[in-house]
């Protein structure tokens, strides 16, 4: 009986631990379990219009922490034959926008996202440019809203707002909104408001697996296109968390210039 009673004690102290979190307590808790140093996928993407007529690419994705805390990220298209070989890389900076670079084979150059360009839509998926990367949790702010429960779990809601007058300026969103796990503190949707706080698209993540400790990963990603009428689906085929499988040359400017990226 004492047992017992210690162990329900246990329980509700951690619930009401969990309970007293505030938004950016809870993204930071997201964080520490989920982010990874080095991570490589091999991922299938479909794009679906409004007709149901679909367009299947396979790419890679490469991210890597540096030494300062901030990743850096590229991704490389491998099919069709019409996308091959296009890549982009993102350097995450601690103070200002992101760094983004896009390398076109045909123009054999490398080619900088201007500012303000994060906003715009890539490669005709249903993914703007700034959500393709981890965002610098310092430069948002974090409103826990009501718990709800979602697809039979329980789960926090916090709506994540740019705060520096620069990320106001660049982004796309006046504000996204996070339903993320409670059992396991992973985010399942992301619902995007545009700049007058229309409802614009949603992402699900499903099939979750446990990868190791408290981390988890999604090996399904479905961001259906409200505003467009088009949704982009992504399939995870490979999935490696070691460093040999990102190495630091990958994230160079001249590595994707030389080519050299290309299978």
């Amino acid at each position: 009986m004492k047992r017992y009673f210690l162990l329900l004690v246990l329980v509700c102290e951690l619930l009401l631990a969990n309970n007293s979190l505030d938004g950016r307590a809870i993204i930071d808790e997201v964080a520490e379990r989920h982010d990874a140093k080095f991570e490589f996928e091999v991922q299938q993407m479909v794009l679906i219009d409004k007709k149901g007529a679909k367009e299947s690419r396979e790419l890679r994705r490469y991210s890597r922490e540096g030494s300062n805390a901030l990743f850096k990220y590229l991704l490389v298209f491998d099919k069709p034959k019409g996308v091959k070989g296009v890549a982009l890389l993102t350097w995450q900076n601690k103070d200002q926008d992101d760094d983004q670079w896009m390398y076109l084979p045909a123009l054999s150059k490398v080619k900088r996202i201007a500012k303000g360009g994060s906003k715009n839509y890539f490669m005709g998926t249903d993914y703007a440019f700034e959500d393709l990367v981890s965002e610098n949790r310092n430069k948002f702010r974090y409103e826990k809203q009501s718990d709800i429960v979602l697809d039979g779990k329980d789960c926090y809601v916090v709506d994540v707002y740019p705060e520096t007058k620069q990320m106001k300026k660049s982004s796309g969103y006046k504000y996204r909104k996070l339903y993320i796990r409670k059992d396991i503190f992973f985010t399942v949707q992301v619902d995007y408001y545009g700049k007058r706080g229309k409802y614009i698209k949603q992402q699900k993540l499903t099939d979750i697996e446990h990868i190791d400790g408290k981390m988890y990963r999604a090996k399904k990603s479905v961001m259906d296109n409200k505003k467009e009428k088009h949704v982009t689906e992504i399939i995870i085929l490979k999935r490696k968390f070691t460093e040999k499988s990102v190495p630091s040359k990958f994230f160079k400017q001249r590595y994707i210039k030389s080519g050299r990226h290309i299978k």
